[in-house]
């Protein structure tokens, strides 16, 4: 029987369950399959569902990305396990993964795509290559208590004007926030559509929204039409059913590195390739992010905050240094800096520890050199440190937390 690609999108469908059930039923069924995630927001419900070695989350791959490389690797035939916000924004995520796949030179010839979406239980067959039909026809009767959705018409969301470019999302509710790359960029007004402009690769406005204008800074140039979008509250709006802490097997056997990051956007990536010490992470919302996945691998950190977290993980409200707790891996230290710092002292850090990179090899005795790292970052920002909350693992296994240091 044929080989299915199957593509996983988001935390949600693992966390419910979805995803483990649909590829046993697919197997049970006589099916051979090779599953990937795509994006990184899922690889954390990955390893707390146990799937890791059932779902693919080895790369940093955009969803339209794991479309390109099915297909290169001749798995035309590709299923989306989805479960969005609303029927609209399930609709919409089809939509964009076929345009970005489209966009970088793939063909609605060369594959099948069909839409799992467990929302409101619908399958959607965007495409269907001459001779699929049959199988098609199988897979409705595997997911028969779903109902057939015609697709969406793909079309371009992006519009040039002048030196102006426009980016058109829909299916956003009011108060979300507005992620471009992994940078917060603003929150929504309006219901159903807002609309990001740039300029010379700099995002300048959003209509039907408000731009966060200090976060900009985070965000490298960019071209809008194939930035990576997304809009929620939470980027996990689902619970796992259990959290495993684990070190996961890393491939690094190089000398032990200490990483530098403003964004989650790699992180994966660099800690199943590299032998990461310790990782060095700035902003409130990539210190909860990244504590969130490195506890899973047992890698300490050190975070720089300043008190303006935008709440996209579920546990940071109110922001207070004391909500980080249950982020923090072992061995790990977080700054609270005063309002507005972060940035400049992370640019600080990059220049005078990382020499304007993003990594530096550590000699020696390991445990020594990231103290060291500790005291150093602590020096550079000494004058804007508010608090301090740091942890360690004594002999007895239990926690010590510092603040107001």
């Amino acid at each position: 029987m044929k080989t299915l690609g199957v593509l996983i999108h988001g935390p949600e469908v693992i966390d419910e369950g979805e995803a483990e059930e649909a590829i046993g039923t697919l197997k049970e069924s006589g099916f051979e399959l090779e599953a990937s995630l795509g994006g990184i927001t899922g690889k954390t419900a990955v390893l707390d569902a146990g799937l890791r070695h059932v779902i693919d989350i080895s790369k940093d791959n955009k969803p339209s990305e794991v479309v390109y490389e099915f297909v290169e690797s001749d798995l035309d035939f590709i299923l989306l396990l989805n479960h969005a916000k609303t029927e609209e924004s399930g609709l919409m995520l089809g939509e964009g993964i076929l345009r970005y796949f489209i966009d970088r030179g793939g063909t609605k010839e060369s594959l099948s795509f069909v839409q799992i979406e467990y929302s409101n239980r619908i399958i959607i067959p965007w495409f269907l290559k001459h001779g699929d039909g049959d199988l098609y026809r199988q897979l409705t009767g595997i997911f028969s208590d779903f109902s057939e959705r015609a697709p969406y018409k793909l079309e371009s969301r992006c519009k040039k004007e002048s030196n102006l470019v426009y980016r058109e999302i829909k299916g956003v509710h009011p108060g979300e926030k507005i992620v471009v790359n992994g940078v917060v960029v603003g929150t929504s007004a309006h219901e159903h559509t807002v609309t990001l402009v740039a300029k010379e690769g700099k995002l300048v406005k959003i209509l039907g929204g408000t731009l966060i204008e200090h976060n900009l800074e985070k965000l490298p140039l960019m071209d809008l039409k194939g930035a990576l979008i997304k809009t929620g509250s939470l980027i996990r709006r689902t619970k796992p059913r259990r959290i495993r802490i684990e070190k996961v097997a890393r491939k690094g056997k190089g000398k032990k590195k200490a990483c530098f990051f403003y964004t989650v956007e790699n992180l994966f990536p660099k800690m199943l390739e590299s032998d990461i010490a310790v990782a060095v992470v700035i902003g409130d919302d990539t210190t909860s992010i990244a504590g969130d996945i490195l506890k899973r691998f047992g890698i300490p950190m050190i975070g720089i905050t300043d008190g303006d977290a935008d709440g996209l993980i579920e546990g940071i409200r109110s922001g207070a240094l004391a909500e980080y707790d249950k982020f923090l891996p072992p061995d790990s230290m977080i700054l609270r800096l005063q309002p507005e710092r972060d940035d400049v002292i992370g640019e600080k850090i990059k220049a005078e520890i990382f020499k304007g990179g993003y990594e530096i090899e550590l000699e020696d005795d390991i445990e020594q050199q990231v103290a060291v790292l500790k005291h150093r970052i602590l020096d550079l920002a000494d004058g804007d440190i508010i608090s301090v909350l740091s942890s360690s693992v004594p002999e007895d296994g239990k926690r010590i937390l510092a603040e107001n240091i």
